[in-house]
């Protein structure tokens, strides 16, 4: 299983490449669910996961910045609200909620949601930076 497609790119390479590394790691986590994995590569993926989506989110928040993107800030709101899910599946993780309805709030609040976000929001900063 493979959510990252050609058409989910923006045309900034860095973003692109950035979309596609967390959109793999969202499919891993829900594999590595799917198949039971251990508690460690759990917490590995989600470690991952947290980390770049910071990394992440704080470049894409500049680009909108330095390009006076009116969405700037729509997205950082829903930028935390993202991470504040990331936390509650995390925290459901080690509290070691069952795995298969963490699998759906996975799923539906953290793959779906960013799918969504790349082609509602991230796509507009490319017209934003084409015309600057």
């Amino acid at each position: 299983m493979r959510t990252w497609s050609e058409s989910l790119k923006i045309g900034i390479a860095l973003l692109d490449c950035q979309h596609e590394q967390l959109l793999d790691q969202m499919d891993e986590l829900l594999v590595a669910m799917e198949n039971n994995k251990g508690d460690q590569e759990l917490r590995s993926i989600m470690g991952f996961l947290k980390m770049y989506t910071n990394n992440h989110f704080n470049y894409e928040e500049s680009c909108l910045d330095h390009y006076k993107c009116p969405r700037a800030c729509n997205n950082k709101k829903a930028h935390t609200n993202f991470l504040n899910t990331l936390q509650d599946i995390n925290s459901k993780i080690e509290q070691k909620y069952p795995l298969h309805l963490i699998r759906i709030q996975v799923k539906r609040e953290l793959l779906d949601w960013f799918v969504n976000h790349i082609q509602s929001i991230d796509t507009q900063l490319k017209s934003y930076i084409a015309t600057k």
